[in-house]
């Protein structure tokens, strides 16, 4: 189901924003990696699988030296329950693994985004953020 999904949506940066619902993605065979998380575990959960969206970072080189850091990246997976959790990276096409860094699991992105707070005083302010991950094992 992974593999059939990822097949007919493609990964285009900024087609979809994180209030874009998963039919509207699916409408446009196009999103991101948290468009490709809600459809996965939606599809799973229509035919009776548990499912949940995992929200996380990714290290970019799962080659890296040890105590080596580098920028990583937001990013959103899938894991669902087979008699124990199973986490999958549909957006890769891959079985999520020691380079997949969890934050939090959910229900969706709303559930458990990668940042979330509250900004009081006058105007709007744009926050621009930065993951520094480093390989310890």
């Amino acid at each position: 189901m992974c593999l059939a999904l990822r097949d007919q949506v493609d990964y285009i940066p900024g087609v979809t924003s994180v209030h874009t619902p998963a039919s509207e993605a699916w409408a446009k065979r196009a999103g991101v990696c948290q468009d490709l998380a809600h459809l996965v575990s939606g599809a799973l959960r229509s035919i009776g699988i548990p499912a949940r969206y995992v929200s996380g970072y990714l290290h970019p080189d799962s080659e890296a030296e040890l105590g080596s850091t580098v920028l990583g990246d937001s990013h959103a997976w899938v894991e669902w329950w087979v008699g124990e959790w199973f986490a999958y990276d549909a957006t890769n096409r891959v079985i999520a693994g020691d380079h997949h860094v969890v934050l939090a699991r959910g229900r969706s992105y709303d559930d458990v985004p990668p940042l979330r707070g509250i900004y009081a005083g006058a105007g709007t302010q744009d926050a621009e953020v930065q993951v520094r991950i480093t390989r310890e094992a």
